[in-house]
Order: structure tokens, then sequence, then C-alpha cells
């Protein structure tokens, strides 16, 4: 016995059919935005090196150090609360974050680096006295004064971004600052509702320290692998 189904039966079982696909699609693509948090998700070639953050398309360079993998590049994802591309010099650092971004800036699958996480990678390379050096890239830090420029033993290639400070603490409306001070990396450890530790790597030695910068200084991020 067959069973007519009224218009608006029919137009429900399709709505449904739709859902079901989308659904589907979601769970089994790379292409979708999560709209939770906007992450994403990232695709992780671990014999060529490379990550794809699927919400740009962009590719970064990764490296093994010891037991972590990290991105060998600054994050370079434009969304609220970063500034990307403003200045010249900004496409090669990447973009810099204030640290509520930074905090969910980084694709699925990887994230913005603890504390301990940075201070694993420090171990790994010497301790504080010598990781600045061999983390620091072999070029653009020769640029400023007779400083040297890094060894970057393990292909982590820090370069020299340094900070920008936020439009609000800058004189003139629609302005930022560029202290150029060395690299300095958002950590995911926060001080107080106004501050967070950044990893700093400095121009005058081969030292690396842990420095206090307000939350809305805007940083550069490196992701690591969760």
């Amino acid at each position: 016995m067959s069973v007519l189904l009224s218009p608006w039966s029919k137009r429900s079982a399709a709505i449904g059919s739709i859902l079901l696909l989308l659904a589907a699609c979601s769970d089994d693509g790379d292409d979708f935005v999560t709209p939770e948090d906007g992450r994403g998700s990232s695709e992780y070639d671990d014999s060529a090196n490379t990550l794809r953050d699927t919400r740009d398309g962009q590719r970064y360079k990764t490296v093994q150090i010891g037991d972590q993998v990290w991105m060998a590049e600054n994050l370079n994802y434009d969304m609220e609360g970063s500034v990307c591309r403003e200045f010249e010099v900004f496409t090669m650092y990447g973009c810099f974050y204030d640290w509520n971004a930074a905090m969910k800036a980084c694709p699925r699958g990887w994230r913005l680096p603890s504390e301990d996480d940075w201070t694993t990678l420090v171990v790994f390379a010497g301790g504080t006295k010598v990781a600045g050096g061999k983390l620091k890239a072999t070029t653009a830090w020769d640029e400023k004064g007779n400083y040297s420029a890094g060894t970057d033993d393990y292909g982590f290639a820090a370069l020299p971004g340094g900070v920008a400070l936020d439009r609000s603490e800058t004189r003139g409306e629609g302005r930022l600052s560029i202290i150029n001070s060395g690299a300095f990396f958002w950590s995911s450890a926060g001080i107080d509702d106004d501050e967070a530790f950044t990893l700093n790597l400095r121009y005058e030695n081969d030292t690396t320290g842990w420095f206090e910068n307000r939350k809305n200084t805007l940083i550069s991020v490196r992701c690591i692998k969760d």
C-alpha cells in the first residue's frame, strides 16, 4: 500500500535530508569552520613537515624538537584582535595578536604554548643562557647594530618581530607603535586580568627570559601541536 505525502511532509523530508548531508560533510571534511570557537581544523603532514590551516588555506613549516612539534613560522591568520600586513615588516613576521586573540588563534589540533611548553623547549636547547642563540634564525638578527644572528640549530627560526603597542596606548588615533627589541612570543600563562607571560629572545645576547606584557599588547604567536 502506498502512502501519499502532503506537500508539507515532502518539504520536511527534503529539509531533513539536507541537514543529514550537511552533518555528514561536517564530520568528514576539513573545510568547515567550527562555529563554536572559529578554530576550524588543520592538516598536518609529518613527512613534509607542513601544516595547512583550513580556515584560510595558508601553509606553514613545522619542526619536531625533542618530543614537541612546533610551527617553524609565526602564525599569520587574520582575525579579530590581530594586526596583519598593516606595515610592510609584518609580511615577514606574520600577524601580531593581543592575548585574548592569541588564546584562540591556533587552528584545531594546535594550541598556544603554555609556560611548561616553552620551558621544555628552552631546556632541550641547552637552558636559558644559550637557548636564545640556538632558536634564533640565521637572518634578520644581524641587521640591527653589531649583533650577530642565531645558529638556528633546530629549525625554529625565531625572528626579531618585537611588539606593537595597542592603539589605545599610542599617541594619535589609528597609530601603532612598534618596539623592535627582539623576539616575543605569547604563552597561555596569564598573570592577572591585565598581564600575561611572553618568552623573550633579545638582540644583545643568547639568553631567553620571561617578560610580563599587557594583554592588549600585540605580539607574535607560535603554535605547538596538541
